[in-house]
């Protein structure tokens, strides 16, 4: 019997760099999903403290088993397979750039904000880091990174505007960095199920 290549017959087989992309990303959304979950809890103390760390580190090694297995199919698939160096090093490449440009930009609003208006801080690195998702999009194939930094970068302007109002800056800054650490974790899932969706299958 002929070998079935992939488990949806109307998408392509994804290739192993591509795959390793998607790991990286979900290893990338699990370990900084649970850095906002730590920065939004550290200001808090007692019960509600320690469930928050225990679902931020039972959804962080979920996710990181998740991208191991990816990791481990990637290799798989690279054995029977061949792969575009060219496409890699463009990708490097690309990436190596937005990230500069994102370090830059949150040294600068470091600067401005710091010491002076610090209650912003946190609101305006997630505006920064989510719109840094929106080249990244095109770059791994992944549209949904436009929705994660969409939101993220909303949860940032609605913190900005609370604080501005009056209300309280550390209640604020909770409730963005939850906000984006559920952004991370529920894209890190995404990208976990449509990596899935285009694995091979073994022949049989």
């Amino acid at each position: 019997m002929p070998a079935r290549s992939i488990s949806n017959p109307r998408l392509a087989p994804i290739t192993a760099p591509a795959l390793r992309s998607r790991a990286m990303g979900i290893f990338a959304s699990a370990g900084f999903g649970a850095f906002w979950a730590a920065t939004g809890l550290s200001t808090h103390h007692g019960a509600f403290a320690a469930v928050g760390y225990v679902i931020t580190l039972a959804i962080l090694g979920a996710l990181v088993a998740a991208a191991g297995q990816l990791f481990r199919r990637a290799r798989q698939i690279n054995r029977t397979g061949h792969s575009s160096t060219d496409d890699r090093r463009h990708i490097r490449r690309r990436f190596l750039l937005i990230f500069i440009a994102e370090i830059a930009a949150m040294n600068v609003a470091a600067w401005l904000l710091v010491p002076d208006h610090m209650t912003y801080l946190i609101p305006v690195i997630a505006i920064i880091v989510g719109v840094h998702f929106y080249p990244l999009a095109p770059l791994f194939n992944s549209p949904h990174y436009h929705l994660t930094g969409s939101v993220m970068a909303l949860a940032g302007t609605a913190g900005c505007v609370v604080i501005a109002l009056g209300y309280d800056g550390t209640a604020c800054t909770t409730w963005a960095c939850a906000t984006c650490a559920v952004a991370l974790w529920i894209s890190g899932g995404i990208s976990w199920h449509l990596a899935r969706r285009r694995l091979p299958l073994p022949a049989g």
